[in-house]
């Protein structure tokens, strides 16, 4: 099928985003956010990690499900897009930190909701525990880029974002795919292939 542009935040406008992180009060919507720019998730895959996906000690996290919505249907728990969307990745250090953070933020509220508090085990949930409908972290991401007077992004764009920055870092191909979860390198390389040219000339020079 014919190319389509993607849409990304080049290295400013992400630092803009990541700053503007920073200064959000809400702490389950700045680490929503944080782990799709930092670690290059799927929307669905962010709303089905739960914590035992997550080993703080080690620093990794681990893709074994996605959640998507089917019309008729509502949220559908299933299996990753594709065999090499189960991966285990390991994560940057603040992003460790600001986890450590917010599952504290979110053993407190359970605490403080008593009985009402549903342990559904996700990582991101709705109001009481309950799992999350993958809607709801794009209304966390417009808030966030309102209320700093950023342009308006997808949360897909995140994604691309995090998968360019690292090509554009001069990641290894073979590792910026397995992050992304690409059944083959070839993958990368078709949608990417702009900013590998750029890196190519860039390889030239150096």
């Amino acid at each position: 099928k014919p190319k389509t542009q993607i849409e990304f935040l080049d290295d400013e406008n992400a630092k803009k985003l990541y700053m503007a992180l920073q200064k959000t009060n809400n702490v389950k919507h700045k680490t929503a956010i944080m782990t799709l720019l930092l670690t290059g998730l799927r929307r669905g895959e962010l709303c089905g990690l739960e914590w035992d996906d997550i080993d703080l000690k080690q620093g990794t996290l681990t893709v074994a499900r996605s959640v998507t919505t089917v019309n008729g249907f509502g949220k559908v728990e299933k299996e990753p897009k594709t065999e090499s969307s189960n991966r285990t990745i390991s994560m940057p250090e603040r992003l460790i930190k600001q986890l450590l953070e917010y599952k504290e933020w979110q053993k407190e509220l359970a605490k403080s909701l008593g009985d009402r508090w549903v342990n559904t085990g996700r990582v991101f949930t709705a109001e009481f525990g309950d799992k999350i409908h993958p809607c709801n972290v794009l209304s966390w991401l417009k808030k966030i880029c309102k209320v700093n007077n950023l342009p308006p992004v997808t949360l897909h764009s995140l994604r691309h974002t995090n998968i360019t920055l690292q090509i554009m870092a001069g990641v290894p191909l073979v590792i910026v795919s397995g992050r992304a979860g690409h059944a083959r390198t070839s993958t990368t390389t078709d949608v990417y292939s702009h900013f590998l040219k750029s890196s190519d000339k860039e390889a030239a020079q150096k």
